[in-house]
């Protein structure tokens, strides 16, 4: 099975479960804050945190998007501010179709699809058996 392959299939699987009897016809979004220092923050760039050296862990963003498509944002802390680590775009299916990388040199490389699943999601998807759920943090939430 190709990296893109096992990435849609993952995500639909996981998102499947988690919403599971959740109206997915209404606007939505499933969201893990990001934590530094065991304080979450929001997910919103720029946001400054209490102090700039610690131990953090990722916030994710998961929507649909206005064009039926979805998107995925990994947050992080890097300088004291909260910023993205990884920007994904997905088809109605949930097929990756590139993304961005901030490798936090003041720019950030866009990658294809099946680059983006190959070098970042599909190992990130890999650590975890289940990777959203909510005991892991994450919400589901209606805008």
């Amino acid at each position: 099975m190709s990296s893109t392959a096992f990435c849609r299939d993952a995500l639909r699987k996981e998102i499947l479960n988690f919403t599971k009897g959740k109206d997915l016809k209404q606007n939505w979004k499933i969201e893990k804050k990001v934590i530094y220092n065991n304080k979450e923050y929001p997910n919103v760039k720029g946001h400054k945190c209490d102090d700039d050296s610690g131990m953090w862990k990722m916030g994710t963003e998961i929507s649909k998007d206005v064009n039926g498509g979805y998107y995925m944002i990994h947050y992080t802390v890097c300088g004291g501010v909260v910023t993205w680590n990884a920007e994904m775009k997905f088809n109605s299916k949930m097929t990756c179709i590139g993304g961005y990388m901030n490798y936090f040199t003041g720019a950030s490389q866009f990658m294809k699809g099946k680059e983006m699943c190959d070098d970042y999601l599909k190992p990130f998807l890999q650590e975890k058996e289940e990777y959203i759920t909510s005991d892991q943090g994450f919400k589901f939430i209606t805008k």
